[in-house]
């Protein structure tokens, strides 16, 4: 006849074995979860549990992971010491509202293609048609508020508009968004400064006047430790101009500075360093 072997075992929820319950080396199970635990000693006497299933998961006796799911599109982060959370995600700093026409219409707002319904910031959103870039302030689009886009040309059914609203400009790149006003025409006043171990730059700039429009341009630019070189390219303006640069080293930062063309511009900045 057979042997029947039987290690330790107990069927009440949650019951796990303590040192003084078991051996070195010893097994037992708790027949209600299906979960095994045995002693083991690196040094001082202590439970661990085996199995597909367990109450709580270490690995490699350095990372210890939830007990517990977290929300809809949670993400674990760890806190540095060998502990995981959830924890929701940063913004990416911008979102797109997506939506294709089903009629003429020259008012955009509401929920779009993905049920997402538009926010954002007036002047910090760029409206796009069939993929073509409009032109704020009235004359593509008017900004009506934080939930409504007006386009001054009815859009027909088939067209697909989008809105980029930026959300959280810092999080684009952490510290490398900027926007400055800038009140008067002074000339090569600072508008980006960084210090001369960010060896190149690459910088996408937007002016903006209220009667002057709009200005884009990108700007490359490098030092060696001494001096600062810099080369503008990419110029795109709705009406004129809208600044000059120019570069310098000054107090161990590489900066850009700027003359605007009128007062009361505003400048966004956006920036890609090399060390």
């Amino acid at each position: 006849m057979a042997t029947l072997v039987q290690f330790k075992r107990s069927a009440t929820q949650n019951a796990v074995p303590g040192t003084g319950d078991l051996s070195l080396g010893e097994i037992a199970i708790n027949t209600y979860h299906g979960r095994m635990y045995t002693e083991k000693n690196d040094g001082s006497a202590a439970i661990s549990e085996i199995g597909s299933n367990p109450a709580s998961l270490t690995i490699n006796d350095a990372i210890t992971f939830p007990t517990a799911d977290g929300s809809n599109t949670q993400v674990l982060q760890t806190n540095g010491s060998g502990t995981l959370g959830w924890t929701s995600m940063a913004s990416s700093g911008m979102e797109t509202f997506t939506y294709t026409m089903s009629g003429s219409a020259t008012v955009i707002t509401g929920n779009d293609d993905d049920s997402n319904s538009l926010t954002y910031t007036a002047g910090s959103e760029q409206v796009y048609i069939n993929g073509v870039k409009l032109v704020g302030g009235g004359s593509d689009y008017t900004a009506t508020n934080s939930t409504t886009i007006t386009l001054a040309q009815t859009a027909l059914s088939g067209d697909v508009v989008e809105v980029v609203a930026i959300t959280a400009a810092a999080n684009l790149v952490q510290g490398y968004f900027t926007n400055t006003s800038l009140t008067a025409t002074t000339a090569n006043q600072v508008l980006s400064a960084n210090a001369v171990a960010n060896k190149a730059i690459k910088y996408c700039v937007l002016a903006t006047h209220a009667s002057a429009g709009e200005h884009a341009a990108e700007v490359l630019l490098v030092n060696n430790g001494t001096n600062a070189y810099y080369t503008q390219y990419g110029d795109t303006f709705t009406t004129a101009s809208l600044f000059t640069f120019s570069s310098d080293i000054n107090s161990g930062n590489m900066r850009l500075l700027v003359t605007p063309a009128n007062t009361n511009t505003s400048f966004q900045t956006f920036q890609i360093r090399l060390t």
